[in-house]
């Protein structure tokens, strides 16, 4: 399948959802090896802090309904994400990237390597659904 085809076959508005209206929980870190880890990370862009925002854009609620996907560089070419339950505070494992991530607070999509100018042999643009039964993402074919 194509570039071209992947990507009207996998729209943002296909993966559409409600927006939460409710108040973000606490976070939750303890217990959880990769939010302590990150958890600067984490905590500055779910509470939107000034710098976080200037920084990097879109945080709070920003993805699929009631979620925030923080993600961060780890070295060149590579970066890491988690994904914040603003309804519990909870912190689940996001999906890895190399040329980084397109999102919307309304849509349980996310595209990894989203450039297709960029895109290589080795980075390829991604299609990922976010399981809101398992919490988990499921690469889309």
């Amino acid at each position: 399948m194509s570039r071209t085809s992947d990507a009207q076959q996998h729209s943002f508005s296909s993966y559409k959802v409600p927006l939460y209206k409710g108040h973000p929980a606490k976070l939750k870190l303890k217990g959880n090896a990769l939010a302590e880890q990150y958890r600067t990370a984490i905590r500055t862009t779910y509470y939107s802090t000034k710098e976080q925002v200037e920084y990097h854009g879109s945080t709070g609620l920003n993805f699929g309904g009631h979620y925030c996907f923080v993600y961060w560089g780890c070295g060149s070419d590579c970066q890491y994400a988690v994904v914040v339950d603003l309804k519990t505070g909870i912190v689940y494992q996001g999906t890895d990237a190399e040329r980084g991530y397109k999102f919307q607070p309304d849509s349980r999509l996310i595209i990894v390597n989203p450039d297709p100018e960029a895109t290589t042999k080795t980075y390829k643009e991604e299609f990922w659904l976010w399981n809101e039964a398992e919490k988990k993402f499921t690469k889309l074919p």
